[in-house]
């Protein structure tokens, strides 16, 4: 969780990009209580269609999605041996 100066939680506002995946807790001017929405690294927050910029984001839990994990979406290890076989080859 990202902490501001004087302890309090970073707050996010629509048009910010989400830093991190994961749940996020949506706070709205008064006319809907809290709620947690999903958000994917580098999606942008949006407006609230009632409030609109008046909404406000925090985290709630962060969670990598499984497409920025290196191991669940790097090169599969076969390519990356094929790879070496042909540069050491090319090499001489």
């Amino acid at each position: 969780m990202k902490v501001v100066r004087g302890g309090e939680r970073q707050a996010y506002k629509p048009g910010d990009l989400v830093p991190t995946s994961g749940t996020y807790i949506a706070i709205h001017e008064l006319h809907r209580p809290r709620h947690e929405v999903v958000a994917l690294k580098g999606e942008e927050f949006p407006l609230c269609r009632i409030c609109k910029a008046g909404v406000r984001f925090y985290v709630g839990r962060l969670i990598p999605h499984m497409t920025h994990d290196f191991d669940l979406t790097g090169p599969d290890s076969s390519v990356l041996e094929t790879q070496a076989k042909a540069a050491k080859k090319a090499s001489g």
